[in-house]
């Protein structure tokens, strides 16, 4: 830590006002912003100093929901099915195999520039000690799903009891040797995975444990229509429904996806005070969600961690479904270019409006004095970035983690002119690709067909 000056920036500080200084500073004292302005006064000569010249200043990025889900890179993309390969392939991870992942998957995010991420992981304990060396924040949780994944291949649910006890025992586990730890950097929740995959009595064992402790609880919610069948077939409700009459559905759970959800069961979220964690399907109404109030935040979800990235494919996507919807939805006389969501509601969603969804806004989403030092530099000294009038603009739409030169967390520098500082790179990718070939090669062993199916996408065969 120590102190840092940040001077010469475009600072777009994402507050409530929507307050930017076109050429200014932010300092840095420990772990908190102590000044920022354009006009800052430092008590002391900063240890690090870093030029912002030609750089847009930003709170650090909040991703509200993601899994890191590197291992199914090059396979899902070629042979995926959520039931029939996603579920099952998760089944072959090991304890360990977090530790050996963690280190790349802590750089990725360093790179996308989320210094602030839900993470839902199976075994997420080895990945908290990754998260310790790198720097970066998180808010952890150990997913419980207690379905047998092989028979839920064929679409048969085979729920396991003693499956979801070991996986909240895990969950538990995390909250106990974890929650505060790394200078707090790490915390916890507590996610049963979804509707169709966790038991109603586990819902509100979690629901329990989380408001004894203070905790979240966040889930997967009608994100897929399997999902919604098997509710429906079981409970006779919609997934919104199912959680409300289980006493789960309010302002301390959020829900991810929600891509299935009626207009009623929109209406009940609305209500309930519940935040929505929305990544980059098509078909969902953002733009519904944001007028009606609804919490909402943005997550990368599971295979890559871009969030600029994120934010142009959501820019698409709205648009898209403003055009098939025929102008309703966000689109003013018909122009494409006036379709909201605008590029800083976006942008907001991922900092400040995040932050808000996740209960955090009180400590990092945006640039304030007294809040964490959790900031990004964005370099747009190159020709896709400038000559700009409107640099928040260029960088939603046109801006990558490879633009993203310095990330700083809890007032330590992570990433320094384009390098990271905490993560030995080339070793943590080498280790990572070594291990994800171990896995991949289990679920191969045990399902030759999808082998097949593999190797004629690849064209190996």
């Amino acid at each position: 830590m120590g102190e840092i000056l940040i001077k010469n920036g475009f600072i777009a500080t994402m507050d409530a006002d929507r307050t930017i200084h076109r050429r200014g500073s932010v300092y840095i004292e420990d772990d908190r912003i102590l000044e920022i302005g354009s006009e800052v006064e430092t008590p002391r000569s900063p240890e690090h100093v870093i030029d912002a010249t030609h750089k847009v200043v930003l709170p650090g990025f909040v991703n509200a929901h993601a899994h890191l889900q590197q291992y199914f890179r090059g396979v899902y993309e070629l042979i995926g099915d959520f039931y029939r390969v996603n579920l099952p392939l998760e089944g072959y991870r090991q304890p360990d195999d977090m530790e050996w992942l963690g280190p790349a998957s802590c750089a990725e995010l360093i790179h996308g520039g989320s210094t602030t991420s839900m993470i839902i992981y199976t075994y997420p304990h080895g990945f908290a000690k990754s998260v310790v060396e790198a720097g970066n924040r998180v808010i952890l949780a150990a997913d419980i799903e207690e379905v047998d994944l092989v028979s839920l291949m064929d679409g048969v649910y085979q729920y396991l009891p003693e499956k979801g006890e070991a996986a909240y025992r895990r969950a538990v586990d995390l909250h106990r040797n974890w929650h505060g730890k790394a200078e707090g950097r790490i915390t916890t929740a507590m996610a049963p995975k979804a509707a169709d995959l966790a038991r109603p009595e586990t819902y509100i064992r979690c629901k329990e444990y989380a408001d004894e402790h203070g905790l979240r609880l966040t889930t997967h919610l009608s994100q897929s229509w399997r999902e919604v069948q098997q509710v429906k077939k079981l409970h006779g409700k919609t997934p919104p429904e199912h959680l409300r009459d289980l006493g789960v559905l309010d302002d301390g759970l959020t829900g991810a996806h929600c891509t299935y959800a009626t207009e009623s069961d929109t209406r009940l979220i609305e209500k309930s005070g519940m935040g929505i964690l929305h990544c980059r399907a098509v078909a969902n109404p953002l733009l519904r969600w944001l007028d009606a109030g609804i919490p909402v935040g943005l997550g990368t979800d599971d295979y890559y961690h871009d969030m600029l990235q994120l934010l142009r494919e959501n820019i698409a996507g709205q648009r898209t479904r403003a055009r098939a919807v025929g102008g309703a939805e966000g689109m003013l006389s018909g122009n494409p270019l006036t379709a909201r969501p605008t590029h800083y509601e976006l942008l907001e969603l991922a900092t400040r409006k995040g932050a808000e969804t996740l209960g955090i806004d009180d400590k990092v989403g945006s640039l304030e004095p007294g809040k964490k030092a959790d900031i990004i530099t964005v370099d747009t000294l190159n020709p896709y970035l400038t000559p700009t009038m409107d640099p928040i603009t260029s960088i939603v739409l046109y801006g990558t983690s490879g633009d993203i030169s310095e990330v700083i967390a809890e007032g330590s520098i992570l990433k320094r002119e384009k390098r990271l500082t905490t993560i030995r790179e080339a070793e943590a990718l080498t280790r990572a690709q070594s291990r994800v070939e171990e896995i991949i090669e289990r679920f191969f062993e045990d399902h030759p067909h999808q082998r097949r199916n593999w190797e004629r996408k690849t064209l190996r065969k």
